[in-house]
């Protein structure tokens, strides 16, 4: 039996020093793509405990609107963010159209099923400027990097759902896994980033560079996320 751990023990502060580390680089990882681009307003979607934007309030004076709807990561994200000026949204119908030049989506799509990926993607497309920027970053969870993932999660008992030998295997050579289709599915397992990228593109997003943590230059051999710098065609 798994125990319920709160965002920042499941990332940042995990006590797995390699966990603990590809989690610290994602963040880092996201905010120097951030810095490469110009903007005033910016949406950290799914913003789970507030790290991204910690990280970018030391070099920005912005105020930050943040999107996360549930309840338990919000009293988590004020904690994390006390003192940094910031727009707390609950609810996607409170996202204004064509507002954002920055739209940040960091490990959200792996969790949504297919009516979800397609929901968000609308919402993508309604809350951006027009050739305003979208990250996203998704986990790599087929092949080898998907493999030493779950060497990991079983030697620290942090399995996801749905981890067993078969579906290991299944990863590990690109083949498909079924998932449940949930509202909301917190298990990466059966994931595929690269199916994900073609869903982008056959939405018309035009994809302007990809990226990858927290070994930028091996790509998805050992990597641990694939950011994706997209905006509308």
């Amino acid at each position: 039996m798994k125990t319920a751990m709160n965002y920042s023990k499941k990332t940042i502060d995990n006590k797995n020093y390699i966990k603990k580390f590809s989690h610290h680089q994602r963040f880092i990882a996201c905010r120097d793509i951030i810095k490469k681009y110009q903007f005033n307003r910016l949406l950290d979607y799914g913003a789970g405990n507030g790290q991204l934007v910690k990280l970018l309030s030391k070099n920005y004076n912005f105020f930050f609107h943040l999107y996360e709807p549930e309840k338990k990561q919000i009293i988590e994200l004020k904690k994390n963010l006390k003192g940094i000026k910031k727009k707390i949204i609950k609810d996607q119908k409170k996202l204004k159209d064509q507002y954002y030049d920055i739209v940040c989506v960091n490990e959200v799509f792996e969790h949504l099923s297919p009516l979800g990926i397609n929901k968000t993607i609308k919402i993508l497309k309604r809350i951006t400027k027009k050739n305003g920027i979208i990250i996203i970053s998704v986990p790599i969870e087929v092949g080898l990097s998907s493999l030493l993932k779950n060497i990991v999660r079983i030697l620290i008992n942090e399995t996801h759902d749905n981890t067993n030998f078969v579906n290991i295997i299944k990863s590990l050579f690109f083949l498909k896994v079924k998932r449940p289709n949930l509202l909301y599915n917190p298990s990466h397992i059966g994931f595929n980033h690269i199916e994900f990228i073609r869903i982008l593109k056959n939405n018309n997003f035009n994809i302007k560079k990809i990226s990858y943590s927290p070994f930028g230059k091996l790509n998805g051999l050992i990597n641990s996320q694939v950011y994706i710098e997209t905006n509308f065609k």
